[in-house]
């Protein structure tokens, strides 16, 4: 009688487990129908039965798990592709601007010093010559000592702003 027993609570045990594993269910919004020699996704709408026994039927296309998988791995790896292709293009246009912007700080650099140089040449061509037309003034102007030291003195106010304004290179 035991005997009986256990292989009765091992039956129902058994019974319940495979009950519990439907041969149909819904993963990520496709139908997976497990069946005797494999597993078939239905890649369209799964249409239940009215019928008590019968499962239902795919208003779509049936593809095994194994097709399906080939599949997304095809299309993963274009996509893939496409990625890498599109990398490259970004790459390449980086690497011609990088080349740009160094072209651009050099053309900035050298201009820069043009400026400075010139700036420099100004300045030493204003010092000249307010140096050279306040010596040049006529002698009996300059024979006058508080006129001349006036005059030096504001030559020399002229020329520290002048140094002031275009420090020499």
């Amino acid at each position: 009688m035991k005997k009986v027993i256990y292989v009765a609570a091992i039956w129902f045990a058994f019974l319940s487990v495979s009950s519990a594993q439907s041969p149909i269910m819904e993963v990520e919004g496709y139908t997976v129908i497990r069946g005797g020699t494999g597993s078939i996704i239905c890649l369209g709408r799964w249409i239940p039965s009215t019928e008590v026994g019968k499962p239902g039927y795919c208003e779509g296309q049936m593809v095994d798990v194994s097709q399906l998988t080939a599949i997304s791995t095809k299309q993963t790896a274009d996509k893939i592709d496409q990625l890498l292709f599109v990398l490259s293009a970004i790459d390449q246009k980086l690497a011609d601007n990088n080349v740009q912007l160094e072209r651009l700080i050099e053309a900035t650099v050298n201009t820069q010093a043009a400026i400075d140089q010139q700036v420099g040449q100004v300045g030493e061509l204003m010092y000249d010559t307010i140096s050279t037309r306040v010596d040049a003034l006529a002698r009996r102007v300059l024979a006058n000592d508080t006129f001349k030291k006036e005059l030096e003195k504001l030559k020399q106010d002229i020329l520290s702003d002048v140094k002031k304004a275009y420090p020499q290179q």
